[in-house]
């Protein structure tokens, strides 16, 4: 389809243009029936970005560019507002469990990095509005001697300690349940076992945490990684569910806000061998190119790339093609056997933009279950 003639796509990127430098045209919202708001409503949800859609609606109608006439109808206003203040709540709900659950790893000398999420959500004009699921963090300490060690394990028995639920199930990660927050405790930043090059990415991402200083969230013990770690864990982290079931746009507004406050505060040469080495360059290339051309980013860095043939099919991907697997209700076999079936017919996703063999790539991931459970890095 032309994104450029579907007036629900440019209504919901006119609205998320809401809050940078670029002059919105928001015209055609004067005109749009019950129906298009309806589906404008169903789009933003689906894409992870209705409060902050909502938000923007709101602005226009503080400033009378939507007269009242020309806003949704009563009961989908209802419904819109509703949903975004639940959004805002779970946010706060969730932040206030996650500084608990950080005081009491602190207690134990225990460091708690915040992957993705909430610290991401920092570089958005309204935090609360940045839709947050799980709580992915690494937990670490920095000896007196300047040894940089992982507290995983040290972190399960303190979360069991105050009464959270403990599942160590996976290689990468266990899953805490504090109160109704789920956590992610990860072992290993990212997804290592079977690939030298992925083992080498992760000993790469647990250096930055180690040797470049990170930022306390407002005050509290939760902590945002530099912005080399989040550039490259944002990257791999994205891609990896493009692959296996499709991401969302709110996954490039967290590229796009990143980009914002810290584009000259990346080590570009780096990350882009990183990139190659990884075989992300043209993923994130898209990924900034989408940026920049719909969602307002304006990149004034000459090292960033902001060019990408891939760009509109990355997006519309993204749009239309999203084939859920973590948040369903299938089992765990289901799910891999989801998995090893997405990555097989992604088609153009492995050939043109991973530019790896799905079939060869699959069957080193089914192997490696298989004969490195316990990976090392």
């Amino acid at each position: 389809m032309n994104l450029n003639q579907d007036n629900i796509f440019k209504a919901l990127i006119a609205l998320l243009q809401a809050n940078s430098v670029r002059d919105c045209n928001y015209s055609l919202l004067n005109n749009f029936s019950k129906t298009e708001w309806q589906s404008l409503y169903q789009l933003s949800a689906r894409q992870g970005v209705l409060a902050i859609v909502w938000s923007a609606i709101g602005a226009l109608a503080d400033k009378v560019e939507l007269t009242p006439e020309q806003m949704p109808d009563k009961a989908l206003k209802l419904q819109w507002a509703l949903s975004a203040e639940k959004i805002k709540s779970r946010y706060c709900k969730q932040r206030q469990l996650a500084e608990k659950l950080a005081n009491a790893f602190a207690e134990d000398g225990i460091s708690t990095y915040v992957l993705k999420g909430l610290a991401i959500s920092g570089y958005y004009p309204t935090p609360e509005y940045r839709e947050c699921g799980d709580l992915d963090c690494y937990l670490a300490t920095t000896k007196e001697d300047g040894e940089f060690v992982c507290r995983y394990d040290d972190g399960n028995e303190v979360a069991a300690k105050i009464g959270a639920k403990v599942d160590i199930g996976f290689y990468k990660h266990s899953h805490i349940n504090y109160k109704g927050l789920m956590v992610e405790n990860h072992a290993f930043c990212t997804a290592i076992r079977g690939s030298r090059d992925r083992k080498a990415l992760e000993r790469h991402l647990q250096h930055l945490l180690a040797t470049k200083p990170s930022t306390p969230i407002e005050g509290t013990h939760l902590l945002r990684p530099c912005a080399d770690f989040n550039a490259l864990f944002l990257t791999a982290h994205s891609f990896g569910h493009f692959l296996t079931e499709g991401i969302k746009l709110r996954h490039i507004l967290d590229w796009a806000y990143l980009l914002q406050a810290e584009q000259d505060n990346i080590d570009w040469e780096s990350f882009y061998k990183w990139c190659d080495r990884m075989h992300y360059t043209k993923f994130v290339d898209a990924l900034t190119a989408i940026s920049v051309e719909y969602l307002g980013l304006v990149v004034k860095n000459p090292l960033i790339r902001t060019h990408s043939d891939l760009r509109d099919k990355v997006l519309e991907d993204v749009l239309f093609g999203e084939r859920s697997i973590h948040n369903t209700s299938a089992s765990k076999f289901k799910k891999r056997l989801m998995i090893i079936r997405n990555r097989l017919f992604g088609g153009w996703k492995y050939s043109e933009l991973y530019e790896k063999s799905a079939v060869i790539d699959t069957m080193q991931m089914v192997l490696a279950f298989f004969i490195e459970r316990k990976p090392k890095i």
